[in-house]
């Protein structure tokens, strides 16, 4: 399919509102289609974040290490994500990693060609301010899984969370489980032993990677 560089700006929820004028302005400043292999790390914490991106085919996982140098996941993007908005605003030290998960085509826009345009369209700011709020929201409920729920339980609020924000019971586990236990805080053991206590217990039904949560 051919890209087209209007569809993947607009297509970013930061962008959402945005008069076609604007759009076609923003996707001329913009780099489009970047490809990234599979393995391939975007950015990482020696790196200064100056570009905000926008994923428009692929997978990429954002992470940090541990000072053993385990890989904890703090968020996956997907089609349509947008990653690094700080960098649009602010340069300050990081320590993320992002990373391909399968080959990922990614396209950008610079800090100062943001500003400028900040300068005469404010809807873009409002935009920002709601994604940043998500993200943050987004954190959160991972700090509340990881820190007060037993093993068990996080899994179980991970999925019914999934299904809310899918409005649906049945879905297709959205990520590897090796990604998913990092995301939980949990080994891919012990995912694979809760889904099965949860399946037994009757709260959900498994079929591969795809799940289907009871209704009580």
């Amino acid at each position: 399919m051919t890209h087209d560089p209007f569809k993947c700006v607009q297509n970013a929820p930061i962008f959402k509102g945005l008069a076609d004028a604007d759009i076609t302005e923003l996707a001329k400043i913009s780099v489009h289609q970047q490809e990234f292999k599979r393995g391939s790390v975007l950015y990482d914490p020696t790196q200064p974040l100056e570009r905000m991106l926008i994923i428009d085919e692929g997978r990429v996982k954002v992470y940090q290490l541990n000072e053993n140098g385990k890989e904890k996941v703090l968020y996956m993007l997907r089609d349509g994500a947008i990653d690094s908005e700080a960098a649009l605003f602010t340069q300050r030290p990081h320590f993320n990693y992002a990373e391909a998960v399968e080959d990922t085509k990614i396209c950008s826009i610079g800090r100062a060609d943001f500003q400028s345009l900040l300068h005469r369209v404010p809807t873009v700011a409002f935009n920002l301010l709601n994604i940043l709020g998500d993200r943050l929201t987004a954190l959160e409920s991972v700090s509340a899984l990881t820190g007060n729920l037993k093993a068990k339980n996080r899994v179980l609020a991970y999925l019914q969370q999934v299904g809310q924000a899918q409005h649906a019971t049945q879905f297709t586990l959205p990520e590897k489980k090796k990604e998913l236990a990092s995301f939980l805080g949990i080994t891919p053991e012990t995912l694979s032993r809760q889904l099965k206590q949860l399946a037994a217990d009757g709260l959900l039904r498994i079929d591969g990677r795809q799940i289907t949560l009871v209704q009580e």
